[in-house]
């Protein structure tokens, strides 16, 4: 069932990704076997390479590891960046989703986008990152979303161990591949799988707080991690009745808590009222 979804997907990507493939008019007949192997294998708990090698927007070499053990949970998106169309509408869609949040990146937590296009060169790099980041609001925020690019073996073993599959079609000179992004822990495990173009704030927020270990977000966002749970058949957060049931006694227990301080504070109060009133002077009490 998965591989037909990802073949349509597949279908109507290809049917709009740009001049030279619609030149050729609608796409006819089966799907080229490689395409049925495009998609996304989560791997969960498994460690991103470190060590592999790359550039970043603006030429410098890096590892990947450099963008990991920074306290901050990471969000990876593979893309490339002369893609007509799916690419931008994930890093769009990414974009927006964070904006919303209303966190900055390299502050709650990072963002990072591999090319897996060996052709692209650190110029596209920053292009890119110069328009994504013009449309999170934050134009000054290269360091937080770096762009990286490299070459084939390392695009491709990073991919490979996201379990991100993608192929190259020559007739296009596109790739074509899934949409959606995987949130890391800070010590680079593969946390959570975010799918589509558009995705919900409110899920981005949980998935990273949870990649976080509790170092991300405040008291707010660890009530909703006790109150909701990410359903894998739904790729998605829903209600955890349980947790809830837990969020709503201790709801109780903090307001009851609240009203009795309120009580005691009260009564404490009058009695150094009382207090006061019996050691005033006989000439002072009132008549």
């Amino acid at each position: 069932m998965r591989r037909s979804v990802v073949a349509m997907l597949l279908v109507g990507a290809l049917s709009i990704a740009g001049p030279a493939v619609a030149a050729r008019g609608p796409l006819r007949g089966p799907l080229p076997p490689a395409a049925l192997d495009v998609g996304i294998e989560e791997h969960l708990g498994q460690s991103v390479p470190a060590d592999l090698r790359f550039r970043d927007q603006d030429g410098h070499p890096v590892r990947l590891g450099d963008y990991l053990h920074r306290g901050r949970p990471v969000v990876l998106v593979l893309a490339y960046y002369r893609c007509p169309m799916l690419c931008d509408l994930v890093l769009r869609g990414l974009a927006s989703a964070f904006a919303e949040v209303g966190w900055t990146p390299g502050k709650q937590a990072d963002l990072l986008t591999v090319s897996i296009d060996p052709q692209d060169t650190p110029a596209a790099a920053l292009l890119k990152q110069g328009h994504v980041l013009q449309a999170l609001g934050h134009p000054e925020a290269k360091a937080g979303w770096p762009f990286l690019v490299g070459d084939a073996s390392s695009a491709r073993a990073l991919a490979d161990a996201m379990g991100f599959r993608y192929v190259y079609d020559p007739t296009s000179h596109q790739y074509a591949h899934a949409a959606g992004a995987v949130v890391l822990t800070p010590e680079g495990r593969f946390a959570r799988y975010v799918y589509g173009v558009q995705f919900r704030p409110f899920d981005l927020r949980l998935a990273l707080t949870e990649a976080g270990q509790g170092k991300v977000g405040g008291i707010v966002e660890r009530v909703l991690l006790t109150c909701f749970r990410y359903d894998p058949s739904a790729r998605r957060y829903g209600i955890y009745v349980v947790g809830l049931l837990k969020g709503g006694g201790a709801l109780v227990l903090l307001t009851v808590g609240i009203c009795l301080g309120v009580l005691w504070r009260r009564e404490a109060m009058l009695r150094r009222e009382e207090v006061a009133t019996d050691d005033r002077p006989d000439d002072e009490a009132p008549r």
